[in-house]
């Protein structure tokens, strides 16, 4: 839980990724201690709350139940609280395989394309790991700039070994170089970096 209000304070909210480790034990600790309570009441009366605990996390998330259940199938209470699910980066995967580099904007494409299988120039969170991310963000940031000329962006596909770009069709779309694959949702376009 340290860890976790710490990158809530600093504002480095991947470190949130450490709740589970602290509730999940917490969780499995109180079902223990209410199956051990000694009397009968005692039981019954946590068994009561845990149960209200768990109506009351089910109700904050069912805005979740989209990805699997139609808005139209679902009750109205429940259907007010509905969440489009997210599309994704399946789109790209009969192309894009298992370790190749793709250059992607910072923010949820950089954060989502690993979850398939490629790299990102730079990650899309903060790690701590990679000794030159903030160069490599600076790369990003340089090849989707509009002003930057064609042969700097193809210097940095060099440079990390991307074959892969994908955009919204903007800036790196109009770079030599590059072969339109695919065009996925919002907008989005696969580019093939032709060498």
């Amino acid at each position: 839980m340290v860890v976790v209000a710490a990158g809530g304070l600093s504002g480095h909210w991947s470190w949130g990724r450490a709740l589970p480790a602290a509730l999940i034990p917490a969780q499995v600790a109180v079902a223990v201690e209410v199956g051990e309570a000694g009397r009968r009441g005692a039981r019954v009366g946590w068994a009561c709350a845990l149960g209200a605990a768990l109506v009351v996390g089910a109700w904050t998330q069912v805005g979740t139940i989209g990805y699997v259940v139609k808005r139209g199938n679902l009750p109205e209470a429940v259907a007010e609280k509905y969440r489009r699910p997210w599309e994704g980066y399946h789109w790209m995967t009969p192309w894009v395989r298992y370790g190749d580099v793709v250059m992607a904007r910072a923010g949820r494409p950089a954060r989502q394309i690993p979850a398939y299988g490629a790299y990102t120039v730079a990650p899309g969170y903060p790690d701590f790991f990679l000794p030159d991310e903030g160069r490599r963000e600076g790369a990003v940031r340089r090849y989707f700039a509009e002003g930057t000329s064609g042969r700097e962006r193809g210097e940095i596909l060099r440079e990390y070994g991307v074959r892969w770009v994908v955009d919204t069709g903007g800036a790196a779309g109009r770079g030599a170089g590059l072969r339109e694959v695919a065009r996925g949702p919002g907008g989005q376009v696969l580019y093939a970096v032709v060498r």
